[in-house]
């Protein structure tokens, strides 16, 4: 038996010094244990995982019961965890930091976990025709939801001549969320300005629609063919999924970045702040309205309409605000319901 060994080398794949005060107070709650030792889960595939200390990689597995729990509670691309060479398994995850999650596909309210202890998010946009704004804060709501900075980037500008008037335009409109950039996901000269998205030490992680060139840009930052790229349709604009699971690679300035499969489907998972942190400038100009439980209709001293006819709004950034607003109100509904219906057979057990 031995303390579970915490690997320096690890700082080359996001062990923060956080991480590792954290694995400390860990490693002295396990104990006396048989040959553990801290990775980080570096690919997620159906019955296997990936796991590296950061100079060397293992083949392993998740120990059945972490496979029994809830979607958002099993191990995903980013979790550090404690790991038995001899048996190839793990039933230990570090505490997360933080954690990337959707509502899956489905009229069940379910969460799935996209990635976890993250510093940044990419959001990836191709300018073609798969391009749309209120997509783009579809994913910031859940991005931000997380509490996990974000950065947009917008790619392929080059299928567009108006592609300076449609950044200018992002820009404008999600000005006090977050920061736009576009750029060709293809030169290495053109990505070097996000080395301050993820400076040395940290995780970023890509999402975007299939096609959007993820993969492209995962590969342009990490110098090599790390991740598969494909044709994109001439139909309607959309690619194949040619990666079909998360992986983590090292990118050479010392920092790390999780690429992924394309979303189709962005659902809130109910746990979402919209107001603050997807749409502060509407939020700031709310707390300015007349009444505290103002609509932005129709009602006498309303801020946010007065923004809008001065040009200081977007209408269509309200009306966006409040399609996100109303999706989340109906998750939570959901989710209160499905909690609710959850709880009934307990109750009645109780009462035999």
């Amino acid at each position: 038996m031995a303390i579970p060994r915490i690997p320096a080398s690890l700082r080359e794949i996001g062990g923060s010094e956080t991480v590792f005060q954290l694995a400390e107070t860990h490693a002295a709650a396990l104990g006396e244990s048989a040959d553990l030792v801290l990775l980080r889960v570096i690919e997620q595939h159906r019955s296997s995982f990936v796991l590296s200390d950061g100079v060397q990689n293992y083949q392993g597995n998740a120990h059945p019961k972490l496979k029994q729990k809830t979607a958002v509670l099993k191990p995903c691309v980013g979790d550090f965890v404690w790991f038995d060479a001899r048996l190839s398994l793990f039933s230990q995850v570090l505490p997360r930091q933080n954690a990337l999650k959707r509502a899956a596909a489905g009229e069940r309210h379910a969460e799935q976990l996209l990635a976890a202890n993250i510093d940044r998010v990419l959001i990836v946009c191709g300018m073609d025709r798969d391009y749309s704004e209120r997509r783009i804060e579809r994913y910031l709501a859940l991005v931000q939801g997380s509490g996990i900075a974000a950065t947009v980037l917008l790619s392929k500008a080059d299928t567009r001549p108006d592609a300076a008037e449609v950044l200018s335009a992002l820009q404008q409109r999600l000005a006090a969320s977050c920061t736009v950039r576009m750029l060709d996901t293809r030169d290495p000269l053109a990505c070097e300005p996000l080395r301050l998205e993820l400076p040395a030490g940290s995780t970023g992680v890509l999402l975007g629609s299939s096609g959007a060139g993820k993969s492209t840009l995962s590969n342009t930052l990490a110098g090599q063919i790390a991740m598969q790229t494909g044709a994109v349709r001439e139909s309607d604009g959309r690619g194949r999924h040619t990666t079909v699971h998360r992986a983590l690679l090292k990118l050479s300035w010392g920092a790390c970045l999780i690429d992924s499969p394309g979303l189709r489907e962005i659902k809130l998972t109910g746990e979402e702040q919209i107001e603050q942190a997807s749409f502060p400038e509407i939020a700031e100009y709310a707390l300015h309205c007349k009444f505290r439980d103002c609509l932005h209709e129709a009602e006498p001293g309303c801020r946010v309409r007065r923004a809008i006819a001065e040009g200081e709004l977007a209408l269509d950034r309200l009306h966006s605000y409040k399609k996100l607003s109303a999706e989340l109100e109906a998750t939570q509904k959901r989710v209160a319901a499905q909690q609710q219906q959850g709880a009934r057979p307990a109750q009645k057990r109780l009462r035999r």
